[in-house]
């Protein structure tokens, strides 16, 4: 910690602010994070060996130190329902140990140590010493007060500091010496705060009215910590979240096809697409801001907007009061269980429809509980013959890369009633058609920045004419969020653009690279800053910063299959096929992995031996139409043309409706005489 201009600490507003203070001081953030002593320190230090995924942990106490295989634990980190350990490690860096420790009560399970992972290699981007397990650049920002963390790619060093370990009362309120300043000299100077929030009425219907101006100054203020994010610039306590983050949109691994969690999404992601959001709830409408405790612990807390008088009851909730089911939170807000045991809960407050679940197998909250029920049984006792759940059914559609898929998506898409988060994850999964592009172009214009941001991306996938012809619409964006944006999506024309589009280029390509600056220590950031440096023509840094991205983690795989494309691109074969082989070493699963080294072994003449990886690479979550493309060409290269019918076959059941998947396997049937089949692909090219 660190003497900040413009921090005074916690104990400073314990002053004026005794009550608020108090109820902090029983609160996760002020358990966020701090220095390991008696009173933080949760877990036996007994010097009892345990042993995980093969590894022997051993718990001690030296004097006053609190040690892990003899590494001193410098902080705690959380309290319930579990605490993690920090220890220093070289750089000025602090990681967070795999190891931690169970606080529930015994008589819960609890009250022991586990590890964080059912199954965990020593040589996983996992492991505690490795990047994704590092303080400094994935946890400080929302763990600790002011924080100022810089990375140093030349020493390898970071520089961090904060001005308390926790969260305390500045990391939301901002900085107070002025208001202290003030009031002493009988003055008053605001602190950050956000606005009252509204109150609910009931007029004579079942859900309460507003009363007030709807405000997302709470979300400012929560939010930053409370989603999926990445960093884009300075942290400023209570500014435009999208001025400092980029939210993660519902994409396929962190969100199911509805929307519902499923990877940690930290709520923010979430809530945009509630109702409750769209009607003015915010978070305090439900927590307490200092405390952070949910205000009633039963279906008071929902009855304050929905008159339980249509709603508390059995013929509503179809359970009995008081028992499992018959709770809001219990079909509105399932939960799921990250980290072995922390449940957290699902803040879309969204309705069960098992119905989705029998036709796309996305879970449902009846039978998160009746486990031994189908959901066709769930979706016979709601009456439910088919899911009426568009953004669903769009967004299933669109994962499957169906272009004929775009009217129907352009319909949510267009439609302001429908939330904002769900409208730009659709738009920027488009399949790239003339539909799509125009759906860009005029949703640059939009009112929701999310949807402008979306337009920007969505309009770095579309032909070089069409990004040429919409770069001095990009550059007259008055919103700087859009111009980072544009700035990635436009890059690589600066290597043949004219003076002329190089001055409306370049200031879009300056917001870009400043969105990187302050996460220069991430991989994933590094690839990104190589191809910028890429587009501008700057080789050599582009290999920098890739060595840097694989350095730090050296499993990331898009910086791994880059720097493949740059040795290969200078006559570097050899290197490329290390680079290669090392991505599918460290990612079997990766079917961009698997693709790039067989497409490699073709190169190097060895067509049998590429068929292994290019099937492969087909098979995983991440394969793309194009895979299956490439496979069924390789096979066809080795006599395999019958089989190679089956490929394109299955593929286009996974991606309906692909022009090149239907045109290759018409002249596939017929090379092959397998005309029988022939007319489907012809069928579905003619639509």
């Amino acid at each position: 910690a660190v003497a900040d201009p413009g921090y005074v600490g916690s104990e400073t507003c314990r002053n004026c602010h005794a009550e608020a203070w108090a109820a902090w001081q029983s609160s996760h953030h002020f358990q966020a994070m701090r220095p390991a002593d008696e009173e933080s320190v949760l877990a036996r230090f007994d010097g009892q060996e345990r042993t995980f995924h093969g590894v022997s942990w051993t718990p001690t106490r030296r004097g006053g130190d609190y040690l892990l295989n003899d590494m001193p634990v410098r902080y705690t980190f959380g309290f319930s329902p579990l605490q993690q350990y920090l220890v220093r490690r070289e750089g000025g860096r602090l990681q967070a140990l795999n190891l931690a420790w169970d606080s529930r009560p015994a008589e819960q399970g609890g009250q022991k140590w586990f590890h964080l992972r059912q199954q965990m290699t020593q040589d996983s981007p996992f492991t505690w010493s490795r990047h994704l397990q590092n303080w400094n650049g994935r946890c400080a920002q929302c763990h600790s007060t002011h924080v100022i963390s810089e990375f140093d790619r030349q020493t390898w060093q970071y520089s961090s500091s904060f001005s308390e370990p926790n969260v305390a009362c500045e990391a939301c309120h901002g900085p107070g010496e002025e208001h202290v300043t003030a009031a002493k000299a009988g003055e008053f100077k605001p602190l950050v705060n956000a606005p009252a929030t509204l109150t609910w009425k009931f007029t004579g219907g079942p859900i309460a009215a507003a009363d007030g101006r709807a405000s997302d100054a709470h979300l400012d203020m929560c939010g930053g910590c409370h989603s999926r994010r990445s960093l884009v610039s300075q942290v400023i306590p209570g500014s435009d979240f999208f001025e400092q983050y980029e939210l993660a949109l519902l994409e396929p691994g962190l969100y199911y096809a509805d929307g519902q969690i499923r990877d940690e999404v930290f709520v923010l992601g979430s809530f945009l697409q509630s109702r409750m959001h769209a009607a003015g709830v915010t978070c305090m409408n439900c927590h307490e801001p200092h405390s952070g405790r949910v205000r009633f612990e039963d279906n008071r807390l929902c009855a304050q907007c929905h008159n339980p008088a249509n709603y508390d009851l059995a013929a509503h909730t179809r359970h009995k009061a008081g028992a499992a089911g018959s709770y809001c939170i219990d079909c509105h807000m399932p939960a799921t269980t990250y980290m072995q045991l922390d449940d957290r809960r699902d803040h879309r407050f969204g309705i069960p429809d098992p119905a989705l679940t029998v036709s796309h197998g996305v879970p449902n909250a009846c039978n998160t509980c009746h486990d031994d029920k189908s959901a066709d049984w769930a979706a016979g006792v709601l009456g439910q013959a088919s899911s009426g759940d568009d953004y669903a059914l769009a967004h299933t559609r669109l994962l499957s890369l169906d272009p004929l898929a775009v009217p129907r998506a352009a319909g949510y898409i267009s439609n302001p009633a429908h939330p904002a988060i769900k409208r730009a994850t659709l738009l920027a999964l488009l399949p790239m058609t003339d539909g799509a592009i125009q759906l860009a172009l005029d949703n640059l214009e939009s009112g929701e920045f999310l949807l402008r941001q979306a337009a920007a991306r969505k309009l770095g996938e579309a032909p070089v004419e069409v990004r040429r012809m919409a770069l001095p619409r990009l550059a007259g964006n008055q919103d700087q969020r859009v111009g980072r944006t544009a700035g990635r999506s436009l890059a690589d024309l600066a290597a043949t653009a004219s003076e002329e589009e190089l001055a409306l280029l370049s200031p879009l390509l300056t917001a870009y690279r400043n969105s990187l600056a302050p996460s220069l220590d991430l991989p994933s950031t590094l690839t990104e800053l190589a191809r910028l440096e890429l587009a501008l023509g700057h080789t050599d840094k582009a290999r920098s910063a890739l060595e840097d991205a694989v350095r730090t983690e050296p499993h990331y795989v898009p910086a791994l299959l880059n720097l493949a494309d740059l040795h290969r691109a200078n006559g570097h074969p050899k290197l490329a096929g290390q680079r290669l082989a090392q991505a599918v070493g460290a990612a079997p699963d990766s079917g961009a992995a698997n693709h790039s080294y067989g497409l490699y072994l073709v190169r190097q003449g060895k067509p049998r031996e590429s068929l292994h990886y290019l099937k492969q690479a087909m098979l995983q979550a991440d394969a793309s139409p194009r895979f299956a493309y490439v496979y069924a060409v390789a096979l066809d290269a080795v006599s395999e043309t019958s089989r190679a019918v089956d490929v394109l076959r299955q593929a286009s059941a996974k991606w309906p409706n692909q022009f090149d998947l239907l045109l290759l396997e018409v002249l596939y049937r017929e090379k092959a005489g397998r005309l029988s089949g022939i007319r489907t692909p012809l069928a579905a090219l003619a639509q």
